[in-house]
């Protein structure tokens, strides 16, 4: 059976945006509690509805949260990566997840389960700070993303989603920036409320254009300046 000693889930964590400023001994703490998880690529963890088991550290790997719309279509709701936690809030509220979370690699997750997690939530004020930071930065997106369809138009809204995509997510090569996350258009006509239909079309027209091009199967942004996200 696989291992990651507490050293290795040590450096995962203080590398995180919640943890990253802990004292040693409270992080240690947290290692102390933690159970690792290796989820293969595809994989559903979470289902929407299943009962809340505590906060997830994404130590390696990304997961798509997704719902599920009335007609039965699946709605992408975000990308989570490497650094980053799910459940949340859960964790706050005890109550049932809200969306689904699948493996879109081969991820490794670090699992606190909610009682010790609120055990030290209440003996600890500057874990308090930095949860009540993430979930403020998360509210503050999701209010920019809700301010972005309503106020922009469908290229804006294009390009300031590939320009984050790109600053989170972007590896460098030869010809650009390539995007490593895997999202269909399926996925981005979602994140941006447009149909697939003319997302196609202006994925279509800046690969014309050589703003966007292909590397192994992903997108790759050549021309980042040439994107209009109003940065």
């Amino acid at each position: 059976m696989k291992t990651i000693d507490a050293a290795t889930r040590r450096v995962a964590l203080a590398q995180t945006q919640l943890f990253q400023a802990l004292r040693p001994d409270d992080l240690d703490a947290i290692v102390a509690r933690t159970v690792v998880r290796w989820i293969s690529r595809g994989a559903i963890i979470l289902r929407r509805g299943d009962p809340n088991g505590g906060m997830m550290v994404i130590m390696s790997g990304r997961v798509r949260i997704s719902v599920i719309s009335e007609d039965g279509k699946e709605v992408t709701l975000t990308v989570l990566g490497t650094g980053e936690v799910l459940g949340e809030l859960s964790l706050l509220d005890g109550e049932p997840c809200s969306a689904d979370v699948t493996a879109q690699e081969d991820c490794v997750l670090l699992l606190i389960e909610r009682g010790q997690f609120l055990h030290m939530l209440r003996s600890n004020s500057e874990l308090c700070l930095h949860l009540m930071a993430l979930l403020s930065r998360r509210l503050r997106r999701a209010n920019g993303m809700l301010e972005d369809m309503a106020l922009l138009d469908l290229p804006t809204r294009l390009g300031r989603l590939l320009v984050r995509l790109g600053n989170d997510y972007g590896v460098p090569v030869r010809s650009g920036t390539r995007i490593e996350v895997r999202l269909s258009q399926k996925d981005i006509s979602t994140l941006v409320g447009a149909s697939r239909e003319k997302v196609n079309r202006q994925i279509r027209q800046w690969e014309e254009d050589g703003v966007l091009g292909k590397d192994n199967g992903r997108m790759v942004i050549v021309n980042a300046q040439a994107l209009p996200s109003l940065n």
